[in-house]
């Protein structure tokens, strides 16, 4: 019934169309972040499935970078409380915040 309907009006098949390229834009813009940090993805899945998070601190840069939305879009499949279990993490690593310059 939907194909007959979208046939019979193309305009009908036009918003999912533009919506479906939205998504597809946003999950490209949110993968860019963390494909660049070599062995990230790795690194994730494997924090993941072992309990012990270890991550590079080229990995915790893209994983500070990406939002919340952006980590669920690219990581539906994993808790929605893993992602501050990283940022944390990596929080740590990178130690205390400098002082302000004067």
């Amino acid at each position: 019934m939907v194909v007959l309907a979208c046939a019979a009006s193309p305009s009908l098949a036009r918003p999912v169309v533009e919506e479906s390229k939205t998504i597809v834009d946003d999950i490209e813009k949110c993968w860019a972040a963390v494909i660049g940090a070599s062995g990230c993805i790795q690194d994730v899945f494997s924090s993941f499935f072992t309990g012990r998070i270890n991550l590079s601190s080229q990995c915790c840069a893209a994983i500070e970078g990406i939002s919340d939305n952006c980590f669920a879009k690219i990581f539906p499949f994993l808790s929605s409380g893993f992602n501050p279990l990283l940022k944390g993490f990596c929080v740590a690593q990178s130690g205390p915040a400098p002082p302000p310059m004067a």
